[in-house]
């Protein structure tokens, strides 16, 4: 580090010994150290302390070095504070739905879905999100206030690299504006052993709200398993639903 600074002309050696180029610094030379290594904790660069340690440093230039690092600061505030806003709204989302689990957690029975959608592909869940998007604007392309329930299937079982994402008309009506290509039949079985939750509105990440359901069922010994159910209500509200197995 301090050859570094001394390449930047940050701190020169007291002296160099000519024999093995060892550095000794003196004693005076620890408050330049600690002046250095205090604006670097403040977040200046190395060219800007440099100036704001030269001697010759006018009002002009520090006020300059100043008011810039202000701006850098207010910026990284100002992202800084939005990002505590949104882990803020997650948590309190998180909190909203774990009450909707507890309240609304119904062991049922899941019939068998057998219908037209459309479907897309992904390899990772962090792309659903994506792909639901997707696949809703599919169906809803010629009318986006469609007052029908659509039903959205997450399915992994098949094979353990891809998970396939599903959009239908919980009715099993087929749009006519969909093009036949990009139909696919859905088929989930039926599930005897099963639970759903019901949310008042649809959850921020669905994500989160299975991570929940899975904690609230752990105390049971029991966790979900797929294919996955997430219904998307008319009145805006959302079922999410699932088999269950033992832990």
């Amino acid at each position: 580090m301090l050859r570094h600074w001394e390449s930047l002309g940050l701190l020169t050696p007291a002296s160099i010994d000519p024999d093995t180029k060892v550095r000794r610094y003196s004693a005076s030379q620890a408050g330049r150290v600690r002046a250095i290594a205090t604006l670097r904790a403040v977040g200046f660069s190395l060219d800007a302390i440099r100036d704001l340690l030269d001697q010759g440093l006018t009002e002009g230039r520090l006020t300059e070095l100043l008011e810039a690092r202000q701006a850098e600061l207010t910026e990284r505030i100002a992202q800084d504070s939005a990002a505590l806003g949104h882990v803020r709204d997650r948590l309190a989302a998180l909190a909203r739905e774990r009450e909707s689990i507890l309240e609304t957690l119904t062991e049922t029975a899941l019939s068998e879905i057998d219908a037209t959608g459309v479907s897309e592909s992904v390899t990772d869940e962090a792309e659903i999100p994506g792909a639901v998007e997707r696949l809703l604007a599919a169906l809803r392309r010629d009318d986006s206030s469609i007052d029908q329930d659509i039903t959205l299937v997450f399915d992994g079982t098949t094979d353990l690299n891809v998970i396939s994402v599903s959009a239908l008309f919980t009715d099993g009506s087929v749009p006519e504006s969909i093009d036949e290509a990009m139909t696919t039949t859905v088929n989930v079985p039926r599930a005897r052993h099963a639970v759903s939750v019901r949310f008042a509105q649809r959850p921020g990440n669905t994500g989160d709200s299975w991570i929940a359901l899975d904690a609230q069922l752990a105390r049971a010994g029991r966790r979900t398993t797929g294919p996955y159910r997430q219904v998307l209500h008319a009145d805006g509200a959302v079922t999410i639903a699932a088999p269950t197995t033992a832990l």
